[in-house]
């Protein structure tokens, strides 16, 4: 296969898949460009071979002339050949931009905090997640004062929004099956934490890199 076509057949590829990187078009597009540098240039005229053909095409930079009479006699025969290459090397690029869009875009904001309804911070340590009821809380509102249903302030020691009971260290077995449900239900913070517990071997759990990569996407070494 010619590089011409290898490079026709991916670029047609990315375009449609839009799943490119940067460095792999540019090395596509310097494919395109300069060929093989051990090769002899010849020209697409006239047949003259030698490295003083040098007489690239300004569009596709795909052929060389060994001077500007050769390029403007085959002119006629290339054109068809030259805007196909020019297709191809803008759909590469188009679709290295798209890539880089979806790359560096900005992360979607945090959503409201269900109690005072302001925006989650993005800091890990300005929010706190309940896998009683899956909701994520401002750290404010978690250590404001918590009134029961007659108006009397308690101490904090149940979610601030569904009112669960808080089980500390001697009754852990109970947060454990909280996050196990929640991760059942497709909650995305409850399969991270789970992710979490067998990466670090933590909250009985045993240390498992598997199954930390299988729940997270990820471990750290």
């Amino acid at each position: 296969m010619s590089t011409f076509d290898c490079c026709k057949k991916r670029s047609y590829s990315a375009s449609k898949s839009n799943d490119v990187g940067v460095c792999e078009v540019n090395d596509l597009l310097n494919n395109m460009s300069t060929g093989d540098n051990n090769n002899v240039s010849v020209c697409a005229n006239c047949g003259k071979e030698g490295h003083d053909v040098n007489n690239i095409c300004n569009k596709c930079k795909q052929v060389n002339y060994c001077n500007a009479t050769c390029k403007k006699k085959h002119r006629s025969k290339h054109k068809k050949e030259c805007e196909k290459h020019l297709r191809y090397r803008l759909a590469l690029e188009h679709a290295a931009e798209l890539h880089d869009k979806e790359l560096f875009k900005k992360p979607p904001p945090n959503e409201d905090c269900p109690i005072c309804f302001l925006r989650l911070p993005q800091y890990i340590y300005g929010w706190r997640y309940y896998a009683c009821c899956g909701k994520v809380i401002r750290s404010g509102c978690v250590y404001a004062p918590v009134y029961d249903n007659q108006g009397n302030e308690v101490d904090n020691e149940m979610c601030p929004f569904c009112r669960a009971e808080h089980y500390y260290v001697d009754e852990e077995f109970v947060q454990i099956e909280r996050v196990k449900r929640r991760a059942e239900m497709n909650d995305p913070i409850a399969i991270n934490n789970l992710g979490n517990d067998y990466l670090k071997g933590t909250n009985g759990y045993p240390q498992d890199y598997v199954k930390a990569l299988e729940y997270t996407g990820f471990h750290k070494i």
